[in-house]
């Protein structure tokens, strides 16, 4: 069986069992007549850098640590959706060698984050499965111990030329602009990325895009103005909606980056 992108609708006969192979995460589907069986199970050791994916018709088993969810209903459909989603929780990006900008100067920043990917019945349903493909370690964010959230983290090179940015399957883009107009340099250490209230769209070219995050840092404090912009980047192109922001309500934005840089 050949698709050209690991997500999508996919029909599915009686009885039919399809097996998807995620960079070290395997995912099985089997339908019955009032049952979804979809089985899981996580490598040990996976890596970010791993984007390799296979989708074949099995009935082989998954290893005996894997795990098996059944969901009932009165009839099953035909279909089922997987989708990819951004991640749940915020994800931190540490650039891998150390960024500046000057005062006075401007700078999209090309950065990746990883991705979940959800089963559904449709794009409008409550998801039946909603997990990382390759999850990333935790870390804290925020200006002590007690003031601050948990989030993700990721390393990043922080293009700003986004043809040094390979296509990733399981990864998706964020242009960062970045606007210094403070008399000060700015060091870009860590980047607070607030997934959760970005959409996720396809490009033609595979490529998955996030909103762009539009941040101001002025003289008249630390803490930088910031907006979603409400178009995708021009570099994406033509983009299909893939998933909707996970946090609808915009009030969470304005308390969510008090410390978006560290």
């Amino acid at each position: 069986m050949t698709t050209q992108t690991w997500w999508g609708e996919h029909h599915f006969d009686l009885e039919q069992t399809r097996r998807w192979h995620l960079a070290g995460l395997d995912l099985q589907l089997k339908r019955s007549a009032q049952e979804w069986h979809i089985q899981s199970y996580r490598h040990p050791q996976q890596n970010e850098d791993e984007h390799s994916w296979s989708v074949e018709d099995s009935i082989e088993n998954l290893p005996d640590t894997s795990v098996l969810r059944r969901y009932i209903f009165n009839q099953t459909h035909e279909n089922m959706m997987i989708l990819p989603a951004l991640a749940d929780r915020s994800v931190v990006i540490k650039p891998i060698e150390p960024l500046f900008i000057p005062a006075n100067q401007s700078v999209t920043l090309f950065v990746s984050t990883p991705l979940w990917l959800k089963i559904a019945i449709n794009k409008h349903e409550k998801p039946l499965l909603d997990i990382p493909v390759i999850r990333p370690t935790d870390t804290w964010f925020g200006s002590s111990p007690i003031r601050g959230e948990i989030c993700y983290a990721t390393k990043v090179f922080g293009r700003i030329d986004l043809s040094q940015l390979p296509i990733r399957a399981f990864r998706a883009v964020t242009p960062v602009q970045i606007d210094n107009h403070s008399s000060q340099t700015m060091p870009i250490e860590r980047i607070n990325i607030p997934t959760p209230l970005l959409p996720l769209y396809s490009a033609t070219d595979g490529r998955l895009w996030t909103s762009t995050l539009a941040v101001e840092l002025t003289n008249n404090g630390r803490i930088p103005k910031l907006r979603i912009e409400p178009h995708l980047h021009q570099q994406a192109g033509v983009a299909t909606l893939q998933n909707t922001a996970r946090i609808e309500n915009q009030d969470h934005f304005n308390g969510l980056f008090e410390h978006f840089f560290d």
